[in-house]
């Protein structure tokens, strides 16, 4: 909210000088102009600690970017000591001065409990006033309160409303999370022909998820022909990105030859990728490997190891494993990989 105090004495001071005023103000604009391209030139060349001095000093000025730049600084520790709680200041300084981004991202602070209690009432709040101002990713978390029903009651309508709003905008994130709506019939009927295009609109900009997404209903043929090597290609871009259920479900591909000339070694190399992620499926899977020898040689204790793993996290298959190598039986166990099993995400 605006000051207003000695305001008669302050409109008579600019009254007498308005030319000395605005010339300090256009002043102030250049320096906090120049301080910021400054600081972001120094970011870019790895000058971590010069990068954050200069924000603070543009910060300082009243930049609600810098202030916001400052206190992505203190959160990731680059070019100072991580401080969750300056970041959480420097962000509400930003804020309040009706920064969306700002506003946005304190929001998001505030239902990820960073720098201060974990409020969410307060996210969903600041989430409004930056969605008030058009801001895609306040829309698009506001979606996905709605959608869990973290800090209000679910509202599947009122999560369907605002993910259209942030895809509209062309927000990726929005369009997959519409995508999957319509995957899951989310308070609808299901409808893969319209998750296919929002997920496409989404893939196309390079959301992961949505990259994913494609590689499930090209490999299952989910509103659209069955074709494997679509599935491969979508699942190769999200896998590229480090998603590990794109690893996983790509590795399966390799290992069964599914659009995609069977490579045991690259299957391997997924799995292994996946499963350092904590994959269970990618741990079942690799344990299958080392116990037949398939693209590695076989040692029973690694494919133990993998199995012990995925069968702490649940792996049905990999329990079921684990009772045949007890058993001295692993000759018969299965050696079929199994796919993530995941829904849209």
């Amino acid at each position: 909210m605006c000051q207003v105090r000695h305001f008669v004495l302050w409109a008579l001071v600019i009254s007498l000088v308005p030319k000395a005023a605005d010339a300090r103000t256009k002043s102030q604009g250049t320096s906090i102009a120049g301080i910021e391209s400054q600081a972001s030139s120094l970011f870019q060349q790895g000058k971590y600690a010069e990068s954050f001095a200069a924000y603070g000093r543009c910060a300082d000025l009243g930049s609600a970017r810098c202030e916001i730049l400052l206190a992505s600084m203190y959160a990731t520790g680059k070019g100072t000591k991580r401080d969750p709680e300056q970041a959480f200041n420097w962000m509400m300084k930003a804020a309040e001065q009706d920064d969306a981004e700002g506003e946005n991202l304190l929001g998001e602070m505030y239902q990820n409990g960073t720098g201060t209690a974990r409020d969410d009432e307060h996210a969903i709040t600041w989430y409004g006033k930056a969605a008030e101002q058009g801001n895609a990713s306040a829309e698009n978390n506001l979606g996905l309160v709605n959608l869990s029903g973290q800090g209000t009651t679910p509202d599947y309508a009122r999560a369907l409303a605002w993910f259209m709003r942030a895809a509209d905008q062309g927000f990726a994130a929005g369009e997959n999370n519409l995508g999957v709506m319509y995957f899951r019939g989310t308070g609808m009927a299901r409808d893969y022909a319209r998750a296919l295009t929002w997920f496409t609109k989404a893939a196309n900009q390079g959301n992961a998820n949505s990259e994913y997404n494609l590689g499930w209903i090209y490999l299952e043929g989910l509103g659209t022909p069955q074709d494997y090597s679509a599935a491969v290609g979508w699942y190769s871009k999200a896998a590229r990105q480090g998603l590990a259920a794109a690893e996983a479900d790509l590795g399966f591909m390799y290992f069964n030859g599914m659009g995609t000339a069977r490579d045991y070694a690259q299957a391997l190399a997924l799995y292994s990728k996946a499963a350092e992620q904590g994959s269970a499926t990618a741990e079942s899977n690799l344990g299958a490997m080392y116990l037949k020898g398939l693209g590695v040689t076989a040692d029973r204790a690694q494919a133990r190891a993998w199995f012990e793993k995925a069968a702490s996290q649940g792996s049905t298959q990999a329990q079921a494993s684990l009772v045949l190598i007890n058993e001295q039986t692993g000759s018969s166990s299965s050696t079929d990989a199994e796919k993530t099993g995941d829904d849209a995400n």
